[in-house]
């Protein structure tokens, strides 16, 4: 595999550094932990062309995120609200948007099987996890790592819809 160029890494410090979560020295700041998130690599230099697409939409979505905020703040200020933005961005903010937990996980898997014992299918679990992601979440996701492109949010969501799929199949 090849890997990304300085520039390109220097592209992702600068993302984060923006977004205050780098930490000069530590390798286990919220940076690192949203690169090990992503791709399961503790060094950005170590990641790929491809992963280093994923890191950066994922810093992207926490950029946008917090321009959200700024945005609803600058409104609610206007409106003489009191204002609760930090300029640095809170831990489990990042934690919402970075991705799915290992209960997430574990979840999701338990009522993929659930969902194949009362609605067997022809198709592997993972090939209709695949499926069920693209169809209700809009999601392509690869079969071996379904979860790499979820965020916490979006693993939720997905818990939900698939309590519904079992619920539906069982009545």
């Amino acid at each position: 595999m090849v890997k990304i160029s300085k520039t390109q890494i220097q592209k992702l410090y600068a993302i984060a550094s923006r977004l205050n979560l780098v930490e000069s020295g530590n390798k286990n700041d919220n940076f690192h932990s949203i690169v090990y998130s992503v791709t399961a690599k503790n060094s950005v230099s170590e990641l790929t062309g491809a992963e280093f697409y994923k890191v950066r939409d994922r810093l992207l979505k926490i950029q946008n995120y917090a321009k959200d905020n700024l945005k609803s703040d600058k409104d609610n200020k206007a409106n003489g609200k009191d204002s609760k933005y930090k300029k640095k961005i809170k831990k489990e903010e990042v934690n919402s948007l970075e991705g799915m937990s290992e209960g997430q996980c574990k979840k999701v898997w338990y009522l993929m099987y659930e969902l194949q014992k009362v609605s067997p299918s022809s198709a592997t679990i993972g090939k209709r996890l695949k499926g069920i992601i693209k169809k209700q979440l809009k999601i392509d996701v690869d079969v071996k790592k379904p979860f790499v492109w979820l965020t916490y949010k979006d693993g939720n969501k997905l818990i939900e819809i698939l309590k519904k799929y079992v619920s539906n199949v069982k009545t």
